[in-house]
């Protein structure tokens, strides 16, 4: 073999590595929270579902992207489609520049109801892009939505943007549906 023909091999071994170790770490990337769905009484917490990825910004997709779900810290499996779904739907109420930015209200009406504020709030991971380069340059969890259940609640978040707000309601369904039906999901893993 030609000296020629065993650096050209060398290299190639070494690119193989190098392509399999960064494979490697995008697969085994940490998960972070990218969806919080709390379903509130007061200011108690009475259920929290949770979507985590491996990859904060909803514009790119990879072949390593991984998802999971937890409702009140139990891990339930899901169809790749919902995960895709859910993924897909944040991008619109994540960043101001498709948002709008995220109103925070509180109804003038009063309400006579006794008993406890119920509701539920969206938090998800917002995130500030540095415009000429559209890179990230910050990220935090932040309510961007939420459904009152009775009149007592007070706490309304929604995007300014109306496809954002629709988007946003239709991840807390998707959300607070997998929440009702979660014996039923947990008990096909059992």
């Amino acid at each position: 073999m030609s000296r020629q023909s065993t650096n050209f091999l060398i290299s190639l071994s070494f690119s193989l590595v190098s392509s399999l170790t960064i494979f490697s770490n995008v697969v085994k990337a940490e998960q972070v929270l990218l969806l919080n769905l709390k379903h509130t009484s007061d200011n108690t917490i009475t259920k929290e579902i949770q979507f985590y990825g491996n990859n904060i910004d909803p514009n790119s997709r990879a072949i390593g992207d991984r998802f999971s779900l937890k409702i009140d810290g139990k891990l339930v499996q899901l169809p790749t489609e919902v995960y895709e779904r859910l993924n897909k739907l944040r991008r619109s109420f994540s960043y101001d520049s498709l948002s709008g930015g995220i109103e925070q209200f509180r109804p003038i009406a009063s309400c006579r109801l006794g008993g406890a504020a119920k509701g539920l709030i969206l938090e998800a991971r917002y995130l500030t892009y540095e415009t000429p380069a559209f890179k990230i340059t910050s990220d935090e969890m932040r309510p961007v939505f939420s459904l009152p259940e009775n009149c007592l609640f007070k706490d309304f978040y929604k995007p300014i943007n109306l496809k954002s707000q629709q988007d946003a309601r239709g991840v807390t369904e998707i959300l607070n549906t997998l929440s009702l039906v979660e014996n039923l999901l947990t008990d096909v893993e059992n």
